[in-house]
């Protein structure tokens, strides 16, 4: 298949290296900005230019954030091309949803949302310990980067740069382990440690106001800002590191899925990689990975083989 790329951030470079250590042919990579420059030698183009290759590309790989970039990025680019994405503002999955569904039944085009390690991986495990245990698993984050947030903070007035780590809160895992069926609020399950380069322009107190008023992202939860020097921002961001836990259970039984990566961005775009491979296979429509069998991605899994 032809790829194209849209947004070359953290996660456009990584895609960008796992296509091409697959030897998978890359017809461009499309920006919002200017003169932006591949590490790996693949052309470039400006965003608005990207239709023009509807007839080049089999799947273009959507790169950007979720806040700001996807919702209409990904339904812009599914008027003209098969996409894939990795939109994780929970809240609004569902109407993110229904709006590619609309544009790909009417250009006869496959988007796959929502396609990562969480959400993506962490959903079929979810939905096979629901179905196991007929209640809610818990899902724990970090510690790591969250890619979603750091960019959420990115687009805050008065913020140069950021990036913010995701750390569960022992005592509450420990009090979960012990007793699944305990109740507690959803946003007490981590603290949200924010490392935020300021540019001058407004207040401190007016920037830690808008970042703990962000709904779907550190509204009601423990957050922890930092004002730090770009340099220590540059240094943090050698470490895209994350980590994530999903159990679940009864008194007799226990069901536990966890990942650890080096590497947020890279592992990320793996995934990405493999469910891509599904989409020569789908009708037009949108679909989530719990919509997509597994086999879909490689025609060499056979139950027979995995045993």
């Amino acid at each position: 298949m032809n790829y194209g790329i849209c947004g070359y951030g953290n996660l456009g470079r990584a895609v960008e290296k796992v296509l091409y250590e697959n030897n998978e042919k890359i017809v461009g990579i499309f920006s919002r900005r200017n003169n932006i420059k591949s590490e790996l030698g693949t052309k470039t183009y400006l965003f608005d230019k990207a239709s023009a290759f509807a007839s080049k590309i089999d799947v273009m790989i959507m790169c950007g954030g979720s806040q700001e970039d996807l919702i209409w990025q990904s339904p812009y680019m599914c008027k003209y091309f098969n996409i894939i994405d990795t939109f994780d503002t929970h809240a609004k999955i569902k109407q993110h949803r229904q709006n590619l569904e609309t544009v790909a039944k009417e250009s006869g085009n496959v988007a796959i949302y929502s396609c990562g390690w969480d959400p993506g991986l962490f959903s079929l495990l979810r939905a096979l310990s629901f179905a196991i245990f007929d209640r809610n698993p818990i899902t724990f984050w970090g510690k790591g980067v969250s890619q979603g947030h750091s960019e959420t903070l990115r687009n805050i007035q008065g913020i140069k740069d950021a990036i913010q780590f995701t750390i569960p809160r022992k005592d509450v895992v420990r009090q979960l382990k012990n007793n699944s069926n305990l109740k507690i609020d959803p946003n007490q399950l981590h603290e949200r440690h924010c490392y935020i380069c300021v540019d001058g322009t407004r207040s401190l107190t007016d920037i830690e106001n808008d970042i703990r008023q962000t709904e779907n992202y550190f509204k009601n939860q423990k957050v922890i800002v930092e004002v730090c020097s770009q340099s220590k921002i540059d240094a943090l961001k050698r470490k895209m590191y994350h980590k994530g836990l999903v159990f679940s259970g009864d008194e007799h039984s226990a069901l536990e899925f966890s990942v650890k990566m080096d590497n947020n961005p890279l592992f990320t775009a793996k995934i990405i990689y493999a469910y891509s491979k599904s989409i020569d296979k789908l009708i037009s429509g949108a679909y989530s990975v719990l919509e997509i069998p597994l086999k879909c991605l490689d025609n060499k899994l056979y139950f027979e083989n995995l045993l």
